[in-house]
């Protein structure tokens, strides 16, 4: 019973990080290159702090979204099944934000950017 709990917690925890990483994706990329107000806006002084933010954003990122997926990938026999779900949250929530090309905004590919 404590392992099926366990396993549902760690699904549902998987499937939100899963649905969540495309915007936390951009988030921390735009952070890391210097662009956290947008590509068009220059931070000046705030750079610095920008980059740092965005390191630290990127390990608790991973510190939150990979232990639960090694979990749910060590404790199912079919290993494809938790890449697929987290694949296809994840393209879920790219459409919700508006496509690919608004996906790529987030990293300054295509079109006019934030």
């Amino acid at each position: 019973m404590k392992n099926k709990i366990l396993f549902g917690l760690n699904f549902l925890w998987t499937s939100f990080m899963a649905f969540a990483m495309p915007v936390c994706m951009g988030w921390v990329y735009m952070d890391i290159t210097g662009h956290s107000k947008g590509y068009s806006y220059d931070l000046g002084g705030e750079k610095d702090i920008s980059i740092m933010l965005g390191f630290v954003e990127l390990i608790i990122l991973i510190a939150l979204t990979v232990p639960s997926g090694i979990y749910l990938f060590r404790c199912v026999k079919r290993k494809i099944i938790p890449i697929i779900i987290f694949c296809g949250l994840f393209v879920l929530c790219v459409n919700l934000i508006g496509g690919w090309t608004e996906f790529g905004r987030f990293f300054n590919i295509g079109g006019v950017n934030y």
